[in-house]
């Protein structure tokens, strides 16, 4: 969750105003701050774009009728944020999503309070991504998977930061990345140390391990008198839910492959190893993995993603512009409360829209 203040969380639990600004940041006029009437935010976890988002701006006067127009989608840059306002102390600013302008369209006549021009926003992810290799290249040798995912990011955004929040030293294996710089760099570095790479709301990149519903809880939705939660639906299921998994390399001189197995040994687990569940195995293997401990720590992230993560739920809350995919939320109904890792949420950028947030089984590596 982004950080913000324990002012603003206990303002979010009650009756509270918001504020919505946008800056657009451009080649030919700087920094340009915009009305914005409308619009919605969406995170998803399973998506190599984290943050999507569609923004209504009111004065019609901003359609970019040129390539180098403010709001053109050739080059500039929108940072939107949500303004919790706080009583007798002001407006504290949450960042929700930092990136390119991909796209702009209008609708004449349009109604008083919709948005005159709407443009859709990806993070900055979507630059890494759409940067393809023009021909084959190999990752450094004795460069570790932090430092190569790190060097594959900052050849497309080199004023982005790099934060890794994994600790990991692990050297990467040579890798061929034939065009795709983010599906075969950039996610098959993280995948082999257990971890995940995304685009903040702000714009910089993180590398942090795979989260799991042992993490610090990060919101409580509670139901009923003084409570946020609005509606919840449930859905239980064993798709995708695997209790154990075998990572190996990928070898071609002919030597027997490395591997390694991790599985749920938990009692406590409703998918232990050796419980009703029983036992469903899923397997991985990478170029990148040529040691026990390097398989050993994909599996364990892998199983991090399967394991606990049977129980599909739709929440309706009043919005936390703060919350991201990732984070674990508890949920308060009565005497009950239970406890859920964030995979989808949107944060809807008009006063009166609740939030929906979704929780279920994480987008794998594909199975060896």
């Amino acid at each position: 969750m982004w950080p913000i203040s324990s002012t603003a969380q206990n303002v979010l639990t009650g009756s509270h105003t918001i504020d919505v600004r946008a800056t657009a940041y451009t080649a030919g006029y700087g920094a340009v701050s915009l009305p914005v009437s409308s619009g919605s935010i969406t995170v998803d976890a399973t998506s190599q774009i984290r943050r999507t988002g569609t923004i209504g701006i009111a004065d019609p006067l901003y359609w970019p009728g040129d390539p180098l127009a403010i709001l053109s989608p050739l080059g500039s840059e929108l940072l939107v944020e949500y303004g919790i306002v706080i009583p007798r102390a002001g407006t504290e600013w949450v960042p929700v999503i930092r990136g390119p302008i991909t796209e702009a369209r209008r609708q004449r006549p349009y109604s008083s309070g919709d948005g005159a021009v709407s443009v859709t926003v990806n993070d900055r992810s979507a630059l890494v991504s759409q940067a393809r290799y023009e021909q084959p290249t190999q990752t450094v040798a004795g460069a570790t998977n932090v430092a190569e995912i790190a060097r594959i990011i900052r050849e497309v955004v080199p004023a982005s930061s790099v934060t890794d929040l994994t600790g990991s030293a692990q050297v990467a294996a040579q890798l061929d990345i034939e065009r795709e710089r983010w599906a075969d760099g950039v996610e098959k570095l993280a995948d082999a140390i257990g971890a995940e790479v995304f685009a903040d709301p702000v714009g910089n990149f993180v590398i942090r391990t795979t989260p799991t519903l042992s993490n610090p809880v990060a919101w409580v939705i509670a139901a009923g008198r003084n409570g946020i939660l609005v509606s919840k639906a449930d859905t239980l299921t064993r798709e995708l839910t695997y209790n154990e998994v075998v990572a190996s390399g990928q070898r071609t001189d002919g030597t027997p492959p490395v591997f390694a197995t991790v599985a749920d040994t938990d009692p406590t687990s409703p998918t232990y190893i050796g419980g009703p569940f029983g036992r469903r195995p899923r397997f991985y293997s990478s170029p990148l993995l040529t040691t026990v401990a390097q398989c050993q720590s994909a599996a364990a992230g892998l199983l991090a993603r399967t394991v606990g993560m049977h129980a599909t739920v739709s929440l309706s809350a009043i919005v936390n512009p703060a919350l991201d995919a990732g984070d674990v939320v508890a949920v308060v109904q009565g005497k009950t409360t239970t406890l859920h890792l964030v995979d989808t949420l949107t944060i809807p950028l008009r006063v009166g829209d609740a939030q929906s947030i979704t929780t279920r089984s994480l987008t794998l590596p594909a199975e060896a």
